[in-house]
């Protein structure tokens, strides 16, 4: 976890719990069911938190989980019908700076290179036919190569914080009077954590993933 991180979750508990040699986490019995709220802003989520947050639906918590896309989840074998799955108020692909960089980077210099495919495609467009062929291969690695090292980087840094923000409308529909735990999964959700922690100061918030 980076430097920025470690400042973003101040006031965020940091736990270390066991697991098994496949990940899983033991199970312990509670008396008394918990209301657990958990992050996640990995598109498709990994066996152990699968089986985490199965342990905790299992055990008879009460398991709100808040990720980017619900298809994936819904493609999870035997998911406890229990767990209450919640998804970005919008998809990460709408985000304002997705839709311009996709603009920029992809729409507009494909725009160019089918309008000069198209022109090539004329009778008179003979000449133009090998320039368009460069133009239409060089668009695509162009634009791969952009958004992937010019783009990306930036975007990692600032995603959290982004997608943080996302989570807002869904988070306001739970009454976190009654939550015992705030679970975030990944260090994506760090963010979205340490402003829970801060809001609700009297909910434990962990990055931990125990039982």
């Amino acid at each position: 976890m980076s430097t920025s991180d470690d400042e973003q979750v101040e006031g965020v508990e940091t736990v270390v719990t066991a697991v098994d040699e496949n990940g899983r986490a033991d199970v312990t019995p509670t008396d008394t069911p918990k209301h657990v709220v958990v992050l996640s802003l990995i598109h498709r989520p990994s066996p152990r938190l699968i089986s985490y947050v199965q342990s905790l639906a299992g055990r008879g918590d009460e398991v709100e989980l808040f990720t980017t896309r619900l298809d994936h989840w819904h493609e999870v074998e035997d998911l406890d019908p229990r767990i209450r799955l919640y998804a970005l108020d919008r998809p990460e692909e709408q985000l304002f700076v997705r839709r311009v960089e996709r603009a920029l980077v992809f729409r507009g210099p494909k725009a160019v290179a089918t309008a000069v495919k198209r022109a090539a495609d004329q009778p008179w467009g003979g000449p133009l036919r090998r320039p368009a062929d460069v133009v239409s291969r060089a668009q695509a690695k162009v634009s791969g190569a952009v958004h992937k090292r010019i783009f990306m980087p930036p975007y990692r840094a600032f995603r959290p914080r982004l997608l943080a923000r996302r989570f807002d409308q869904g988070l306001r529909n739970i009454d976190f009077s009654g939550v015992d735990l705030v679970v975030a999964t990944d260090v994506f959700t760090v963010t979205a954590a340490a402003r829970l922690a801060r809001r609700y100061p009297g909910v434990r918030v962990t990055t931990a993933m125990e039982l």
